[in-house]
């Protein structure tokens, strides 16, 4: 997946950000789903829920405002790993049920109105999430690719490819937050 030059200013300008004086964190990337890519950005978040299993790190990436996300319209790139925040490191994407991190790229609008829902839900196959930086006032800074396969929503049987890349650096929030969303994010 060759980087655009746009794509490679984006990332040099959000690696020069100091979210430290700013509470929002903030990502770059690129999108790809079924041949039609875009570049997103918007706001990472990060938490560590409680599950049946013990406690999962999950990290959103919500595409334009996080409260955009909703029941009815989503847009994000999202990772999940069993146990606590991990530290500064690599870590494989894969589809299993391991240590490895799982990784979803939604984009769905009319999600409540399955007549007129519209868009793709992808799982991650392969690739890496590498945590660069995890600072003391509650941000972590990274970056991600990996490729996926999926599904669109107004045909479940129609299989589709996609891929994902892109650079964050991503506050702290409850997992309320998360669930406040209203999305089934397994949380």
């Amino acid at each position: 997946m060759p980087l655009s030059l746009p794509f490679l200013i984006a990332l040099v300008a959000l690696a020069g950000c100091d979210s430290e004086d700013s509470l929002l964190g903030e990502f770059v990337g690129r999108v790809e789903v079924d041949a039609e890519a875009r570049a997103v950005d918007g706001e990472a978040v990060y938490t560590v829920v409680e599950t049946a299993s013990g406690p999962e790190f999950v990290l959103g990436l919500f595409v334009g405002d996080l409260y955009e996300s909703d029941y009815d319209a989503y847009d994000y790139v999202l990772f999940r790993r069993p146990g606590d925040r991990p530290g500064v490191g690599a870590y494989a994407i894969a589809d299993e049920q391991d240590r490895s991190v799982a990784a979803t790229i939604a984009k769905v609008d009319e999600a409540d109105d399955p007549l007129e829902s519209v868009g793709a839900v992808l799982r991650g196959v392969d690739g890496t999430l590498a945590l660069t930086r995890i600072d003391s006032y509650g941000f972590l800074a990274g970056s991600f690719e990996f490729d996926a396969d999926g599904l669109t929503v107004t045909s479940p049987t129609r299989r589709v490819g996609g891929a994902a890349q892109g650079t964050f650096e991503a506050r702290y929030v409850p997992p309320a937050t998360f669930r406040r969303l209203g999305l089934d994010l397994g949380i």
